[in-house]
């Protein structure tokens, strides 16, 4: 989508313009300490320009970042191109998931950082992905991932698997606040097949799953999906990753397809990964995901039982005590639905005739992009 542009009002409030803006953002008051920064590309510079660097790069869907740098020390990313993320770009830990994947936000002072951003951040030995968002779009807003690599060296010939971690910022369209997920990993690669074509010859596919809420920025109270239920702790479907030829000479690939689908096989959300290897035999792997769908999904099932009372028919409903359209609005506000509604109690006297259940399946009326990042460690292999 195009980028979202601000306009600063004279009363302190922040209106908006082309699309989207941030309201009353969260600060939190530190005092930024600037790194030694390098010179770093502008906009219109693709950053892909090294075999050992990818980003989800596009900024006419707003996937702006462009520069990002771990500092293990103090345990600090540095992350370039996203506005209104304060102008050194420091994002500093806030926690480390069950996974191991760890989450930051960027740092503000009472002028600097107006928008609170989050990162997600995964890595092994050899691999580094990072994944950034702002929390208080309307839109989508500005984002990015990004994935690199120490070295590369194709491993043996043969088949492999590689099992690990994925964290993932998730935003949305049609309403402000920010999720952090995360999953689990596991991929296979094969690298002498297909035969080679075009500098590919490698293939690759697999799943994210064990795929979760974990985290919520809840929408802002001028958003009119506000709420004070927050999704946190709430599944979402595994993603899979189709078959994808790489590259075994840069050990890369690029655009394979990413697909989720609702409890009843309808498609959720779609889009691609990519991704490189790496270590000294390719022992590693890492990537990004960008997807976008329905926000959320979820399904209702409520009773329906017929009767008689003096001769004259009747039907009592679990949608009786709530609607569809006040369970609809729920889902919109973020809040868990309830799994069964069950049918008033019938009138006295009253001859139940039948009873069933309906299932009803209900999704938001906006829509989420979820950038997502992993990496992955190669499986020891058996006789």
């Amino acid at each position: 989508m195009a980028r979202v542009a601000l306009v600063l009002t004279m009363v302190g409030g922040l209106a908006g313009c082309g699309g989207g803006s941030p309201f009353a953002p969260e600060k939190v008051a530190v005092t930024p300490t600037a790194p030694t920064a390098a010179e770093t590309p502008s906009l219109s510079l693709d950053p892909n320009v090294s075999s050992h660097s990818k980003f989800a790069w596009d900024p006419a869907r707003s996937l702006t970042m462009n520069a990002v740098t771990y500092d293990s020390v103090s345990d600090k990313l540095v992350i370039n191109n996203l506005p209104f993320d304060g102008p050194e770009g420091i994002y500093d830990n806030v926690l480390t998931f069950a996974n191991g994947a760890k989450a930051y936000k960027s740092r503000s002072t009472e002028t600097t950082g107006q928008m609170p951003h989050y990162a997600v951040f995964v890595s092994t030995v050899a691999m580094q992905a990072t994944s950034a968002a702002g929390a208080n779009w309307l839109g989508y807003g500005n984002s990015g991932a990004n994935v690199n690599r120490t070295g590369f060296r194709l491993p043996a010939g043969g088949e492999y698997i590689y099992v690990g971690k994925y964290a993932a910022t998730r935003v949305f369209d049609g309403r402000t606040g920010l999720e952090l997920v995360t999953g689990d990993l596991r991929l296979i690669v094969d690298v002498l097949d297909f035969d080679p074509k075009a500098g590919v010859q490698g293939d690759i596919a697999g799943r994210i799953f064990n795929r979760t809420r974990v985290f919520s920025v809840l929408p802002v109270a001028l958003n009119r999906f506000s709420s004070t239920t927050a999704t946190q702790g709430r599944a979402l479907p595994d993603v899979i990753l189709a078959e994808v030829g790489f590259s075994t000479t840069e050990g890369s690939f690029d655009n394979g397809t990413a697909e989720s689908y609702a409890p009843d096989t309808t498609a959720w959300e779609s889009g691609t990964y990519s991704g490189i290897l790496g270590g000294t035999s390719g022992e590693q792997i890492g990537g990004y995901t960008v997807i976008t769908g329905t926000a959320d999904v979820q399904s209702v099932r409520y009773q329906v039982q017929n009767y008689t009372l003096a001769g004259v028919n009747g039907v009592a409903s679990g949608l009786d005590s709530i609607s569809q359209t006040q369970l609809q609005d729920m889902l919109n506000a973020g809040e868990t639905l309830p799994s069964v509604l069950l049918a008033p109690p019938l009138p006295t006297d009253a001859v139940a005739t039948t009873s069933s259940f309906v299932d009803l399946q209900l999704r938001t009326d906006y829509t989420a992009r979820e950038i997502g990042v992993f990496v992955g460690t190669q499986v020891p292999t058996t006789p």
